[in-house]
C-alpha cells in the first residue's frame, strides 16, 4: 500500500515532457524532457490490435510525439499505440506561444457543454495537471518531408517486440485546390509513412484551430469516406485509423461509420473539442485571430465517452468492419476501463501521458488484459 501510494503521489508531481513554457520548436529540438527513473514496465500478455500483436491496446494519439526521440522515450516507457505526430507535404509552422494553457474549473462544468460558450483561463497552475483541463492551441504544425520520412524509419526501428507505430498525416488545403488534389494529398502522405516503416496509418480528420476545409473533413462524409478509400489503397494491408472530432448530429455520425467502413480499420475519437477560450479580461487567450482552441484533458471524456459509446453501439448493430479507439480524459486504469465497457476496442492519453509519463506502466500493473 505505501508503495503505491508512493506512486500515485509522484505521478501527481511528475514534470511534463512536453514543456508547456517553451515553444513546439523547442520542444521537438529537445524533448521529451524525461530523464528517469525509469518505471518499471509489467509484462503483460499479447493482444491483438488491427491484426498486430501488442502488449497492451494502450498509447498515444497524434499530440506530444514530436519525433523519432519521442517515440523511442514513451515506447521505452511501455506505452504501445505510439502515434508519430501528424505531418505535412511541406514544411508548416507551429502558432506561436502559449500554445498550451491550464483551465478554470468552474468555467469549464459551467459552459464546456455549450461550442458557442466561452470557457476562461484558470488563474493558478492546477494542483493535478495530469487530470485537469487545458486548451491547446497549435495548428498542425509540420516539418518537411525530407525530415520526416528518415525519422520515422529511425522511430520504427526504437520500438520493441509488442508496440506499433501508427503515422498520422493530413492533407493540406488552400485556396483553388480541389477535392481530388486534397485527397490525392492524404494518399500521397499515407503511401510515403508506410513506405517509411508505419505500421498504420492515421487519416487525420479533424483539428480544433486550424482552416475549416482541414479542421472539419470529418463532417463532410463524402468526401471522409473517398480520403478512407485512397489512404487505404495507398497503404495496402496496413490498418488505416481516421482522427475525428465530436459529430454532435448522431444521425451524422452513424452515415459516417456507414460509409468509411470497409476502407477505414478503425476511427480514433474524439479529437479536442473545439472552444472560445478567454483570459481574465475577456479577450482570447491564445490572441487575437485564435479565439478558438482544443480542449483536453479531465472534463473532456465525459463528452468522448458518450462520442465512443454511440459510435460503438452504431457498429454493433449494424456490424460494421469497424473499430473505435477512444481518447479524451483518459488519466488511469480505471478511465480506461470505462472506455472499453463503453465499446472502445483501445484506448489512448495525450495530456495525462504528458503530465504522467509512469501512466503506463500504472495501467499495465492494474490492468494487464488493456
Amino acid at each position: 500500500m505505501a508503495e503505491a501510494l508512493a506512486r500515485a503521489k509522484e505521478s501527481q508531481t511528475a514534470r511534463p515532457t512536453y514543456r508547456v513554457d517553451r515553444s513546439f520548436e523547442w520542444n521537438y529540438a529537445n524533448g521529451p524532457d524525461f530523464a528517469g527513473p525509469w518505471p518499471d514496465v509489467p509484462d503483460t500478455p499479447l493482444k491483438m490490435f488491427l491484426g498486430l500483436p501488442v502488449r497492451s491496446r494502450f498509447g498515444v494519439p497524434a499530440s506530444i510525439l514530436l519525433n523519432s526521440r519521442w517515440i523511442e522515450t514513451y515506447a521505452r516507457l511501455g506505452f504501445d499505440l505510439l502515434t508519430y505526430k501528424t505531418v505535412r507535404g511541406a514544411a508548416r509552422l507551429c502558432q506561436p506561444p502559449p500554445n498550451w494553457l491550464f483551465l478554470d474549473p468552474r468555467s469549464v462544468a459551467a459552459h464546456l457543454a455549450d461550442p458557442e460558450a466561452a470557457v476562461a483561463l484558470a488563474a493558478e497552475m492546477p494542483a493535478h495537471p495530469h487530470t485537469a483541463t487545458a486548451g491547446g492551441s497549435f495548428g498542425i504544425p509540420s516539418v518537411a518531408p525530407e525530415t520526416w520520412q528518415p525519422d520515422i524509419v529511425a522511430a520504427r526501428r526504437a520500438l520493441g517486440a509488442g508496440q506499433v507505430l501508427i503515422v498520422s498525416v493530413v492533407g493540406t488545403a488552400r485556396p483553388g485546390l480541389s477535392d481530388e488534389a486534397f485527397v490525392e494529398d492524404f494518399a500521397s502522405l499515407a503511401a510515403s509513412a508506410a513506405a517509411n516503416g508505419a505500421d498504420a496509418v492515421e487519416a487525420d480528420l479533424s483539428c480544433p484551430n486550424v482552416a475549416r476545409r482541414e479542421g472539419e473533413v470529418y463532417l463532410d462524409v463524402p468526401l471522409s469516406a473517398r480520403i478512407a478509400r485512397a489512404v487505404k489503397s495507398a497503404v495496402g494491408d496496413r490498418p488505416v485509423l481516421l482522427k475525428i472530432g465530436d459529430i454532435a448530429d448522431r444521425a451524422v455520425l452513424g452515415e459516417f461509420l456507414e460509409q468509411v467502413a470497409g476502407a477505414a480499420d478503425a476511427v480514433v475519437m474524439i479529437n479536442a473539442p473545439s472552444r472560445r477560450i478567454v483570459n481574465a479580461s475577456g479577450a482570447p487567450a491564445f490572441g487575437a485571430g485564435r479565439e478558438r482552441a482544443g480542449v483536453t484533458g479531465g472534463a473532456v471524456k465525459t463528452i468522448a465517452l458518450r462520442a465512443v459509446g454511440d459510435a460503438a453501439s452504431h457498429v454493433a448493430r449494424r456490424r460494421l468492419p469497424l473499430k473505435i479507439v477512444g481518447v479524451g480524459g483518459i488519466a488511469s486504469a480505471a478511465d480506461a476501463r470505462e472506455f472499453l465497457d463503453a465499446g472502445a476496442y483501445a484506448v489512448q492519453s495525450a495530456t495525462a501521458a504528458n503530465w504522467n509519463p509512469r501512466l503506463a506502466a500504472e495501467l499495465k500493473a492494474a490492468a494487464p488484459d488493456i
